[in-house]
């Protein structure tokens, strides 16, 4: 890891705090947000330097986050969607989209495009990883759920 890396990630710590106050998340849960957003850009970038792939990268951190928003639901007895929505903050392409409208107004198409899909295919990636979670999780409760009545 360099110093760039590790600027980022204290970034997205930065940032993911910022979204949790702006969301009022109160106490302690706010720091666990920032840590989240922080783990959720580190895992992101070493999955994005192993795989150079703005797909595989974002669908791997997005799974990540939405495992670490269940955990702290789960520690903190309260809801997944706070942890989820502060720490995949890091996530969102602004960037990408920022330069996809600039595309538009310069008239330059080519810009507009390739920025364009590299926001639709990290947002399809984004949303993947949480689906893929929420159904695991949603299977795994009713497993839990069949076991006790059978015992």
């Amino acid at each position: 890891m360099n110093i760039v890396m590790i600027m980022q990630i204290v970034a997205a710590f930065v940032g993911s705090v910022g979204f949790a106050i702006i969301l009022k998340i109160k106490g302690r849960q706010i720091f666990f947000a920032g840590i989240g957003g922080a783990l959720t850009w580190a895992v992101y970038l070493l999955a994005y330097d192993q795989l150079t792939s703005y797909f595989w990268g974002n669908l791997i951190a997005a799974l990540f986050v939405a495992v670490f928003a269940e955990v702290m639901a789960r520690v903190n007895k309260a809801p997944a969607t706070i942890f989820l929505t502060a720490a995949a903050v890091p996530l969102i392409p602004g960037a990408n989209l920022y330069n996809m409208m600039y595309g538009i107004v310069k008239q330059d198409m080519a810009m507009a495009q390739q920025n364009g899909v590299t926001a639709l295919v990290i947002a399809l990636a984004i949303s993947l990883g949480f689906v893929s979670i929420a159904v695991i999780n949603k299977y795994l409760n009713r497993l839990k759920y069949f076991a006790k009545d059978r015992l």
